[in-house]
């Protein structure tokens, strides 16, 4: 980034690039960071979304329901996506779909006991493996880290609680 800076600044020296050292450093963390973690998962057969479904699950306590409605709000994916995952985590026997006792024209996405017990053992590991991507930094640069990006997250998600889906350009027609 410091070189992408100072191509910046030979070219346009007027030209503020202070952004980038934050946002495109943030970018280029979120692909290595992208990378680690689907390493662990694909150990274990899971996807980064099918883990987010059921770390969500699990992280509501007994007896780990949520509507799918609920899990579009904690996850923001699409529902189309959300879809599309708990279908596979259907299929594959970590989840299924059980009636609302409180409303019978609704269901809830449950853990399975296959489910809890992948849970169980991909949990500590995934931490680990978190914990691992972390360790170029001492224990209070990770808390003034989590504060900074805590408080810029709040500011965007004070401005829009939901970000808008990416989308590719249409085909035929080039970004420009």
């Amino acid at each position: 980034m410091d070189r992408v800076r100072a191509q910046w600044a030979a070219q346009q020296p007027g030209l503020d690039t202070s952004p980038i050292a934050v946002i495109a450093r943030i970018g280029r963390l979120y692909a290595y960071i992208d990378s680690g973690m689907h390493k662990v998962f694909r150990e274990h057969g899971l996807t980064r979304q099918s883990w987010d479904i059921l770390a969500s699950l699990g992280r509501v306590g007994p007896p780990h329901r949520l509507t799918p409605t609920q899990l579009n709000q904690a996850l923001m994916r699409t529902a189309g996506a959300i879809t599309h995952t708990l279908h596979r985590l259907e299929y594959a026997g970590l989840v299924e779909r059980v009636p609302d006792e409180h409303d019978k024209r609704s269901l809830l996405v449950a853990l399975t006991p296959a489910g809890e017990a992948l849970l169980a053992r991909v949990a500590p590991l995934h931490l680990a493996n978190e914990r691992r991507m972390l360790d170029s930094l001492g224990p209070e640069e990770q808390t003034a880290l989590a504060g900074l990006l805590r408080t810029l997250l709040i500011a965007f998600e004070n401005e829009q609680p939901i970000p808008d889906p990416v989308r590719s350009p249409p085909k035929g027609r080039r970004r420009g």
